[in-house]
């Protein structure tokens, strides 16, 4: 019966049964005529003893089945018939149901006796294993003293081995001290009581003779079969726990020995309120001994009235916070004594408050000191007026000062009446010091006695001074009173450390860019051998072979197209650095007239096409129907553009595409150019327009160039008034740059008489570019004088109204009234520089301001200032110094006048 789950197996025994008790009835009918259901009798009787009452009805009801089916009339027949076979039946279900519940009665009878026996015996197993685990001693002992039965603990515990207890050398009453007897007996006669005994600590005397001390508890056992009395007796060996309380003892002794000899009232008071240490100082006040103080309230020690003034400081460490204040108590003498109290709280491992430790300072002398340093306050204040520091006082609840010395006059130049105003002080310390002295103030008069700190205030004339505070802090009970002290002025110290800082930090600068420049240069200077070098090199070796051999038609045209091919390739280098060396002297001009630009873009797609042939790249075009003619200089344009396609086409792989897009976008023209090229990395992307820098300048790397390209065609969009920008969603992903220039695209006459052509740049500028001005209203903020005057100088000659402010606040202020066209402001300006007054001017409710042509004029001309600058809200951003022409072009494209 093996793998058929326990809950089935009885069912399967009482069909066993009855089938085998069927099949022997049939084999022995003709002997059991009279006993036909004898067989089906222990069908029943073995299905109830093995599987339970419910398997022992199931055989009698199969059992019945069978029987009026085999043996009853009608045969084969599940009916069965006749009063004599009914009634054989039921007394056969009578008889079985009796033996099926006798049977099911002792199986479970049987069950639970198995389930007790096994208990038994797991409580027997764990009580061994508890006892042969030697972690506390255990002996099973009678009352006269013999020990029956001991585990290795307690023999280690009292020193003797098990040859000793099986020769019963070792009986508790022996090794039971004579003081400890009577102990013992009520012990025992607590045993006999109640069955078992409180734990008590006591002595033995171990095999050497030494003492143990243990703790011992024990319980009555069952009788014995010989009717003897028994206990069984835990004993625990706390020797340990003796040791650690000396130590403990001679630690507190130790403690008390250091608080002694410490000035100051010390002492310990647990979650009660009652004394558990003191130091000797402590005793020595109230006139009682360590002995009559520990144990009692702090009621009983310091009285009524004393312990009612404290009970809510007490109350409040108890809670868990620390507490300090200060108070008077009598002394013995009967005086009275000024005193600091300090209450810390004791956490235990829970972080429950156990107790807390009291310090107590006598500042009776302190006190004194302080009145008499009051009493000649006065003195010393007249001495401090005659010196060049400002003596003040104020009251420390309102801030209001309630003296200041007459040097404040001299030194700040308030008059010494508006001193004493309300919040005086705070409303004239500088705007970057004013929210943080403040605060550092109001802090340190809550915990500290004296503190300095240095800060900046306004003068009455707007100079900003530097002032050295000294502050004393004069308390009350528990908050501050009276603040005094100097006001010492450091400024020419600050100011001589600030030079001195700006001087390492320019001196850092200088040579950190020094560093990088040389970097550069040794790159560029490597980099331009490099290109020149590779040229040279086809057109020095073809005209070497040519001069001195002949060769075939073929081959000598091959060589001349190499040769005039490197030498085109030679020009361009030469032209870019002789671009970028006019771009640096400043000397790269313009020569504008009005240009058709999709020509231009057309004619640098035409330059760039048959490189893009041999790569099979394909050049999409995409030009505005409404573009009309601009105002450029076409060959500078061209070359713009040429770089730009020239770049996208020497980064794009095989069978890659370049797309060219050129619209109108309101009042200006936005030319983009696209690849599906290399891509730029996001960290290389803020200087792909520097001179000099390439991503790869390694001598691995697979493009030439000298990285002047992409920065001529920065120089060259920005003289034109416009920006270029660089767009890349990393390595892969290709590149988009995209050009605006901010200038109208007018219909005009291209005709040009030859004489106006003829005519010298600067009249073309006068007579064709140069629109009038008047009637433009200009607002230009600078906090340099030279500077604001020169800019409205220049604009006025062109026609324009120009108002020149100093400051950010100036210019929200002058806006509303002078209402201007065109905004011009500097980027660093104290207080509130360019960035910050750009973003208030775009955050104003007008949507006149917020739509304000802005152009960021500044000596910040770094690409990162010019990135920020156009984040920030302006439009241009044009470094300095800038021409009177530039200028004036660069106002009249923003509103249209071109």
């Amino acid at each position: 019966m093996k793998g058929i789950s326990p809950r089935i197996k009885p069912y399967v025994v009482v069909i066993i049964t009855v089938t085998s008790s069927l099949l022997l009835t049939l084999l022995l009918q003709p002997y059991l005529k009279l006993t036909i259901f004898s067989m089906f009798f222990a069908a029943v009787a073995v299905s109830a003893w093995y599987g339970g009452i419910i398997p022992g009805f199931l055989a009698t009801a199969l059992s019945c089945l069978a029987i009026g089916y085999f043996f009853l009339e009608p045969m084969h027949s599940p009916l069965v018939y006749g009063v004599e076979n009914i009634l054989q039946l039921s007394v056969f279900v009578l008889v079985t149901t009796l033996i099926s519940s006798l049977n099911s009665e002792l199986r479970s009878a049987k069950q639970r006796l198995e389930m007790s026996v096994q208990q038994l015996q797991a409580n027997q197993i764990r009580f061994r294993r508890f006892v042969d685990a030697n972690i506390i001693g255990v002996i099973v002992a009678d009352f006269n003293g013999m020990i029956v039965e001991a585990n290795d603990a307690f023999l280690k515990i009292v020193g003797y081995t098990r040859e000793d207890l099986l020769c019963g050398r070792v009986r508790w009453r022996d090794i039971t001290p004579p003081e400890y007897q009577l102990l013992s007996d009520r012990l025992i006669a607590e045993l006999r009581t109640k069955g078992v005994c409180t734990p008590i600590e006591k002595e033995y005397i171990s095999k050497d003779g030494s003492r143990v001390p243990v703790l011992i508890g024990g319980a009555l056992l069952p009788e014995s079969p010989s009717h003897q009395q028994e206990m069984i007796v835990f004993t625990l060996d706390i020797s340990d726990r003796q040791q650690a309380e000396e130590a403990l003892r001679q630690r507190e002794d130790q403690l008390r020995l250091i608080t002694n000899a410490v000035p100051v009232f010390i002492s310990y008071v647990d979650a009660q309120q009652r004394y558990r240490f003191n130091n000797k100082k402590y005793e020595e006040w109230y006139g009682l001994s360590a002995i009559e103080i520990n144990g009692k309230h702090i009621k009983e020690v310091v009285g009524e009235s004393v312990y009612e003034s404290i009970r809510p400081h007490v109350e409040t460490v108890l809670s868990g916070e620390q507490v300090s204040y200060e108070t008077e108590i009598p002394a013995q003498d009967g005086s009275k004594r000024c005193v600091n109290v300090s209450y810390v709280p004791h956490f235990n491992q829970g972080g429950k408050v156990e107790g807390f430790v009291a310090l107590i300072n006598d500042i009776t002398e302190r006190k004194q000191a302080e009145a008499a340093l009051k009493e000649s306050e006065e003195r010393f204040r007249k001495l401090a007026e005659k010196v060049r520091v400002i003596p003040w006082e104020a009251d420390a609840t309102t801030g209001n000062f309630t003296y200041v010395g007459p040097q404040s006059v001299e030194i700040l130049g308030y008059p010494l009446s508006d001193w004493y105003t309300d919040n005086f002080w705070a409303q004239h310390i500088h705007p970057e010091d004013r929210e943080w002295a403040i605060n550092f103030c109001i802090d340190c008069s809550r915990c500290l006695e004296n503190y300095e700190f240095e800060y900046r205030m306004l003068t009455a004339d707007g100079r900003v001074v530097w002032l050295y505070d000294i502050v004393n802090v004069v308390r009350g009970k528990d908050e501050p009173q009276l603040l005094r002290g100097f006001m010492i002025d450091i400024t020419e110290r600050k100011q001589a450390e600030q030079e001195r800082e700006q001087l390492l930090l320019r001196e850092q600068t200088a040579r950190a860019e020094a560093e990088t420049a040389n970097r550069m240069k040794d790159e560029f200077l490597a980099t331009l051998s490099h290109e020149l070098r590779t040229p040279l090199n086809a057109m020095l070796g073809w005209t070497q072979l040519l001069k001195c051999r002949k060769f075939d038609e073929t081959i000598t045209a091959k060589a001349l197209e190499t040769i005039d091919r490197n030498t085109k390739s030679l020009k361009m280098l030469i032209e870019d650095v002789l671009d970028v060396s006019q771009i640096i002297r400043g000397t790269l001009h313009l020569n504008l007239h009005p240009v058709e630009l999709v020509s231009v873009v057309e004619a640098a797609v035409e330059i760039v096409r048959p490189a893009a042939a041999a790569k099979e790249i394909q050049i999409e075009c995409n030009f505005d129907s409404a573009l009309g003619v601009v105002i450029a200089d076409a060959n500078r344009l061209q070359q713009v553009i040429w770089n730009l396609l020239a770049n996208a086409v020497k980064f794009t792989p095989q069978r890659g595409r370049v797309d060219v897009q050129v619209e109108r976008i309101d009042n200006g023209v936005q030319i983009r150019v696209s690849d599906t090229g290399e891509g730029i990395s996001p960290q290389f992307l803020p200087y792909v327009f520097d001179r000099f820098r390439q991503a790869d300048s390694s001598n691995t790397r697979s493009h030439g160039g000298l990285g002047l390209g992409l920065a001529i065609v920065r120089y060259l969009v920005e003289l034109h008034g416009g920006t270029v920008s660089a767009e890349s969603s990393g390595l892969g992903q290709g590149a988009t740059f995209i050009v605006n220039l901010p200038m109208r695209a007018v219909d005009v006459d291209v005709t040009c008489e030859r004489e106006q052509l003829s005519l010298t740049c600067e009249e073309k500028i006068a007579q064709n570019i140069i629109p009038s001005l008047k009637g433009l209203r200009v607002l230009t903020v600078d906090d340099e004088a030279d500077a604001r005057e020169l800019i409205a100088t220049i604009l006025s000659e062109y026609g324009a109204e120009v108002m020149a402010v100093a400051s950010a606040h100036e210019t929200l202020d002058t806006l509303p009234h002078f209402q201007p066209h065109v905004l011009i402001s500097d980027i660093g300006m104290p207080q509130e520089d360019g960035y910050t007054l750009i973003r208030k001017v775009r955050s104003l409710p007008q949507k006149q301001w917020r739509n304000i042509p802005a152009v960021a004029l500044t000596a910040h001309a770094s690409p990162e200032d010019r990135v920020e600058a156009l984040l920030a809200g302006f439009q241009l951003h044009v470094p300095k110094p800038v021409s009177p022409i530039e200028l004036a072009v660069v106002v009249a494209n923003l509103t249209g006048r071109t």
